[in-house]
């Protein structure tokens, strides 16, 4: 008898979330993440792979075998 009261009120919420999730403006409100340049103001090589290159009056740097160590100075 508590499976029969408890089972109705959780297969409500379930279609309400599965109902929220299918609508077109959900992902709208997800942020679009991309991996861009750490700015710091002063940068480093982490790696032997790093490079420096100077371009429009900023240092930036760029690595060959880890993209996570993309730095830029500003």
């Amino acid at each position: 008898m508590l499976n029969q009261l408890i089972r109705p009120s959780v297969h409500r919420i379930a279609f309400s979330a599965s109902t929220f999730l299918s609508k077109p403006t959900f992902g709208l409100m997800n942020p679009i993440i991309c991996r861009g340049f750490k700015v710091r103001t002063a940068v480093k090589k982490f790696c032997n792979d790093c490079y420096m290159v100077r371009r429009k009056g900023r240092v930036y740097v760029y690595c060959k075998s880890n993209k996570k160590h993309k730095q830029r100075q500003g």
